[in-house]
């Protein structure tokens, strides 16, 4: 019995994979597509460029008693097998003799072998019925075709009585002038004798047309409907079956939900392609609303956890991860909280690009000089005097061993402060060992992971996740970037009685009061 729990289980297995196999085919509607036009346009031409072929059929009954038997009163009525007799007849109506009387009879260049070609001839289930049906590319001579065969089907058997009843003579007189004038026995040969006599005009009664064949009007085959739809089968199923392949083939992660199975943590935020389009900082302000929600997740994660330390990483490169640290930020600084940006990609920083910045002050420099970290802190935005940047500065030969160190440890502890958010653009964790130094030197809080739909393969996934698995901190959660802009994040405002736009002494204000607010 079928417990509801079981059932349900069962729907649910049945709702992933339908809901799977759309995903698939909306990431793949391209070559579907293409590949079903193409596989009916195939067949369409296909069907217009075949020559047409056009079928007529004869119909003939058939006995299998010869006249002579019938004559001598003897049962010949054929081996008692009426699916072996009518396998005979088949054959008969196929052999060659009948085919050369047929291209004699219509006076064609065909060879018999070429006229058994274009004929086929079966034995109806149940009666003694043969079908003969030509199939040639002229309709009126498919029809001559059906009916030549079946006449000489007929003068073939008609021919092999005829033979049998003077066979049968020759037989019954030797065997009268072997026997006395007056007998009995010689009497009744003498009345068979005359019987046979009889039944010759009467030769080849045996089978008849019961049907002849006529020209068809339309050829045969499937017509141009049926074509298109086989064309449309065919081309589903070789679409399906490449699709399939290429995702079979295609290691890549494609769905927020098979990053949160092969991460195991929860997506905590997705952010739209869109949100990627500029490259400077101050050009996305119009799009951090994903940004707004992803905040609002950790200030809920913060009840539980420490995060005023958050390391912002990734798998692999090219994921989106220091877009994400800093949109975060500034999502975070319009909020009213004091925020700290800290470049320590040491290998690749890209601030520079974000906020226009001079790279060659930053956090290596602060290090080497000894210089308080905060004296290098610059405020890309002026609007946002509570939001601060530590670019990366020069880069170190070993930028492993420097995360690693307690000076990096230090720094990070002095920037950060408890009414406050401190967010470190780190590097990825495949590629180098320079997160792994910072995971393990206990200065961050707790990692936020990027990972990019379409972009990271369940291999990389897999390798960053065991790499997590070995350090104490448990991240926080996902950051989905790529996802497609269908969810949509603008919300239109609520129209008053007036449709003009609000001024920017309005957003000075609010974000003047927002700055007033604390965590």
């Amino acid at each position: 019995m079928t417990t509801p729990a079981a059932f349900d289980r069962g729907h649910e297995h049945t709702s992933a994979g339908l809901s799977n196999l759309l995903a698939i085919a909306r990431r793949r509607w391209l070559i579907l597509v293409c590949l079903v036009i193409a596989c009916v346009a195939v067949s369409v031409v296909h069907h217009q460029r075949a020559p047409k072929s056009y079928s007529a059929s004869a119909s003939v009954a058939f006995r299998n008693a010869t006249l002579s038997g019938a004559a001598l009163q003897v049962d010949t009525s054929g081996s008692g097998d009426p699916t072996r007799d009518a396998g005979t007849e088949v054959l008969i109506a196929r052999s060659q003799q009948v085919a050369a009387a047929v291209r004699k009879q219509l006076h064609t260049v065909s060879a018999p072998s070429q006229l058994l070609g274009d004929v086929k001839v079966e034995a109806a289930d149940n009666a003694d019925i043969l079908n003969i049906t030509a199939n040639t590319g002229d309709p009126a001579f498919s029809a001559r075709l059906a009916n030549a065969f079946a006449n000489q089907y007929i003068a073939f058997k008609t021919q092999s009585q005829v033979e049998n009843i003077d066979a049968s003579e020759q037989q019954l007189q030797s065997q009268i002038k072997a026997l006395p004038a007056g007998s009995a026995d010689r009497t009744a040969l003498q009345q068979s004798l005359q019987r046979l006599s009889e039944l010759r005009a009467v030769a080849g009664g045996g089978a008849n047309i019961i049907g002849l064949a006529s020209p068809p009007g339309t050829p045969s085959g499937s017509g141009l409907t049926s074509t298109v739809a086989l064309g449309l089968l065919v081309g589903l199923a070789v679409a399906f079956s490449l699709v399939f392949l290429l995702e079979s083939l295609d290691r890549r992660v494609k769905s927020v939900e098979e990053f949160e199975r092969e991460y195991r943590l929860p997506a905590i935020a997705t952010i739209p392609s869109t949100a990627f389009r500029s490259v400077r900082a101050d050009e996305r302000a119009e799009e951090l609303e994903p940004y707004r929600i992803l905040r609002s997740a950790l200030d809920l994660a913060s009840v539980t956890r420490e995060l005023e330390r958050l390391l912002v990483t990734s798998a692999t490169e090219g994921e989106g991860k220091t877009t994400v640290a800093v949109d975060l930020a500034h999502a975070a600084a319009l909020d009213g909280r004091r925020v700290v940006l800290v470049e320590l990609d040491l290998r690749r920083p890209t601030f520079a690009k974000h906020f226009k910045l001079d790279f060659r002050n930053g956090l290596t420099m602060a290090l080497a000089s000894g210089v308080p970290a905060s004296e290098f802190l610059v405020e890309p935005m002026a609007d946002l005097p509570n939001f601060s940047v530590l670019p990366a500065g020069p880069l170190p030969p070993n930028p492993s061993e420097l995360l690693g160190s307690a000076a990096v440890g230090e720094m990070l502890s002095d920037l950060s402060s408890k009414d406050g958010l401190l967010i470190v653009d780190a590097p990825p964790l495949n590629p180098v060992a320079d997160t792994h130094a910072l995971l393990a030197s206990g200065s961050i809080h707790a990692p936020l992971i990027v990972a990019r739909l379409n972009k990271t393969t369940r291999d990389e996934v897999r390798r960053a996740r065991a790499i997590l698995a070995r350090h104490i901190i448990e991240p926080v959660g996902l950051v989905v970037t790529g996802v497609r802009a269908g969810a949509g994040y603008s919300y239109e405002p609520y129209q008053g009685t007036t449709s003009e736009p609000l001024n920017g002494d309005f957003r000075a204000g609010s974000r003047a009061a927002g700055r007033r607010l604390s965590i």
